[in-house]
């Protein structure tokens, strides 16, 4: 089980100090959303960012969840940038082209990751079944942070997790709290991303300390 802080819901005048407060707190993976203003409608980081954050936290994974219909450009630049694994999103491309993608990180060492969005079919995954590491689950449609978990979301997990067998990794993303973890990890999840419920609801560490409680 590991919990994964979204930077997203993090200060960004303080974002060194809010990730180092989530290291100290035992976290040992961040999760940084690239969106490009046009796969979804919101605008976040860029590559610099990564290669300052691993410059900096070396020993920290940071973990890509490419929001963009521009892989050409943009996933060989989170590579160089030093990203230790990038996820992408079945809807942004074609399978052609997601096929093409995830041979290239696999070849440069970056562990993979697929991407579904709430109305995306469960049995899609099955078609890169073996070039994935891990697989995310949206449980918000992309975009914005803050949103609410979709409450039938539990189900598709459990397809997902059906699918990839017990060694493949399974994360959620969106709307992740003290409650919705527990309905996310009894449908079959092991990765959580947590936004808001980190950065906005109280004390990092204690609300690392709070997630933990429930998913030991």
């Amino acid at each position: 089980m590991l919990i994964a802080p979204s930077i997203l819901n993090a200060d960004n005048l303080n974002l060194e100090t809010d990730i180092k407060d989530a290291i100290a707190a035992g976290i040992s993976r961040f999760h940084i959303d690239i969106m490009d203003g046009h796969f979804v409608a919101n605008l976040s980081f860029g590559p610099q960012l990564v290669e300052d954050f691993k410059r900096e936290f070396p020993m920290t994974d940071a973990e890509i969840h490419l929001m963009s219909d521009n892989p050409d450009d943009l996933v060989p630049a989170f590579v160089n940038a030093g990203a230790d694994l990038v996820e992408l999103h079945y809807e942004a491309m074609s399978e052609k082209k997601l096929d093409y993608w995830l041979d290239y990180l696999i070849s440069n060492d970056v562990k993979t990751s697929l991407a579904i969005n709430p109305d995306t079919p469960s049995d899609v995954v099955s078609k890169f079944a073996s070039k994935l590491d891990q697989v995310l689950v949206m449980t918000v449609y992309p975009g914005f942070g803050g949103q609410k978990f979709i409450t039938d979301s539990a189900e598709k997990i459990k397809q997902v997790r059906e699918i990839m067998g017990p060694d493949t990794a399974i994360e959620v993303d969106g709307g992740v709290n003290g409650q919705t973890i527990k309905i996310a990890k009894d449908a079959g999840a092991d990765i959580f991303v947590v936004g808001s419920y980190l950065y906005k609801d109280g004390d990092i560490a204690n609300q690392v300390r709070k997630l933990e409680k429930v998913i030991e």
